[in-house]
């Protein structure tokens, strides 16, 4: 009887920590791919957590990052998909390229901070965490992240175009490069 309340007990459990039947969950192992990187976080996995179902008409999907250091901490992260500004940030040559040393037509991913499941101790950019965080997956098989101590921020000019607001280089917490797989 003892063996079968434990095993029902961890079916349970099991069953609230597996995703829903309508989100796609790919984990991606990371390996450092320098030594910076290998000193600051060493190993890690990420998640990348993204919805089956059809967004409401006019809404993009959420997606939702989490990155697991090999010690059992997690950072979560969703796609910064929902404003003018998130996806002007993300434009080619834009400034979350500029901040990840980009300067060609890559458009990297940006990503910001879910405090819920960052409260704790992070392992990127200090005790508070990063606010955002930018990923390029290159096609060489290496990812590269960018942690962010804010996000970007944008001005409507006079002729009603928008540019992004000067973002100093103390903004940036954390450059990382990993090998996938």
């Amino acid at each position: 009887m003892r063996k079968f309340v434990i095993a029902a007990a961890c079916l349970a459990l099991a069953a609230c920590a597996a995703p829903g039947p309508t989100e796609h969950v790919t984990t991606i192992p990371l390996a450092p791919a320098d030594a910076a990187t290998g000193l600051m976080t060493g190993p890690i996995t990420q998640r990348v957590i993204s919805s089956t179902t059809p967004p409401p008409e006019g809404m993009d999907p959420v997606v939702r990052v989490t990155l697991t250091h090999a010690d059992g901490r997690v950072l979560g992260f969703q796609e910064a998909n929902h404003t003018n500004d998130d996806l002007a940030a993300q434009a080619p040559g834009g400034p979350l390229a500029q901040a990840m040393g980009l300067f060609g037509e890559e458009r990297p991913t940006l990503f910001h901070a879910v405090p819920a499941t960052n409260a704790g101790a992070p392992f990127l950019c200090g005790a508070e965490g990063p606010a955002a965080l930018g990923i390029y997956d290159a096609e060489d098989g290496s990812t590269m992240m960018v942690g962010l101590k804010s996000g970007f921020e944008f001005e409507t000019l006079a002729d009603g175009t928008v540019a992004p607001l000067p973002f100093s280089p103390d903004h940036v917490c954390a450059r990382l490069r990993f090998r996938r797989g």
